[in-house]
């Protein structure tokens, strides 16, 4: 689960910080939609306080890179979203569940990625005349990926070998996940290659388990 730290409002008088934050957790944290089927996230107040959460969908328009470069746009700024989200905020009693409903919306050619993004909504303490005088508020959002598959898939990757690197290309349309990808002697790592977001590996020897290897730009055995 991924967790992006959002600082909501500083001011120069001094700091405070609110006294836990939420327990807020979500099932699945990853999520395929097939066709035209609903499929929902279960979203838990493991906590002891009343919690207020938002939910946002983002269309990820370069899926496989890491968290902090992802691009997204938001679901309300599409012209033709192809799956719809609800609902847009929930109130949750200690130890209650709830469920978002994911409802495909049309069918996609090519695999198409959302992030849902759960945010509970920080309550301020102290009397009004304190909170605008020093507030620092720390909040945890909460992300589920959302994988929305096409009817027919086909699944390929391209390999080509550069003298630092390669590149590599989802010449289908769905994602190609690679595991224990090895570049230079590190430590291995688990990379996803999505159709439209190639991504370029740089290294003088990239071992691609399943693919082959790049050895100084020349593609060996797999």
């Amino acid at each position: 689960m991924k967790r992006s730290l959002i600082i909501l409002l500083a001011c120069l008088g001094g700091a405070y910080l609110s006294d836990s934050t939420a327990a807020i957790d979500i099932s699945p944290k990853r999520i395929e939609l097939q066709g035209d089927t609903a499929q929902t996230i279960t979203i838990s107040n493991n906590g002891d306080r009343m919690e207020y959460v938002t939910i946002m969908t983002e269309l990820l328009t370069n899926p496989g890179v890491p968290f902090i470069d992802e691009q997204r746009i938001p679901l309300g700024s599409l012209y033709q979203p192809t799956l719809y989200a609800a609902p847009f905020k929930l109130t949750l009693s200690p130890q209650q569940q709830k469920v978002i409903t994911l409802r495909p919306l049309k069918n996609v050619d090519s695999e198409t990625v959302y992030r849902l993004n759960i945010r509970p909504v920080v309550q301020f303490q102290g009397t009004a005349a304190e909170r605008p005088a020093a507030s620092i508020a720390v909040n945890l959002s909460f992300s589920a990926l959302i994988r929305q598959q096409p009817k027919q898939q086909k699944r390929q990757l391209d390999v080509q070998c550069e003298s630092e690197g390669v590149l590599l290309t989802a010449s289908g349309n769905v994602h190609v996940a690679l595991k224990a990808v090895q570049i230079d002697a590190k430590a291995p790592a688990d990379i996803n290659i999505y159709p439209g977001t190639p991504q370029r590996l740089q290294g003088r020897h990239i071992i691609l388990p399943g693919y082959g290897n790049c050895l100084a730009g020349q593609r060996t055995e797999k």
